[in-house]
């Protein structure tokens, strides 16, 4: 069974520096954290046209709950966690979860 870490990013001050920071500096730290089997992020939307309240969200998903523990407590996991703060100046939300359902 799969294991989710999906962080949800709320509205930045600067859309434009969080865009730049997230894609050219924090996806590449992440993408270092072990075991990552798949990381996948996009910006939100609302179909009213409201601001949505997370203007980010991002899936790293790991094989087991015991990958994700151990990459997060990794010194490349910790890496990444410090480095959320230099750029989600909104604040975020980390949620952790097992894939119990997926369906094509």
């Amino acid at each position: 069974m799969s294991y989710r870490v999906t962080v949800g990013y709320r509205q930045p001050s600067d859309a434009a520096a969080f865009d730049a920071y997230f894609r050219t500096t924090h996806v590449p730290i992440t993408s270092r954290m072990p075991g990552v089997v798949r990381m996948s992020a996009g910006r939100t939307e609302s179909f009213d046209g409201s601001a949505p309240e997370f203007y980010e969200v991002a899936e790293i998903v790991f094989e087991s709950k015991d990958s994700a523990l151990a990459a997060v407590s990794s010194p490349e996991g910790q890496a990444a966690a410090a480095d959320i703060g230099n750029f989600a100046d909104g604040g975020f939300v980390m949620l952790f979860s097992p894939e119990e359902v997926s369906f094509p």
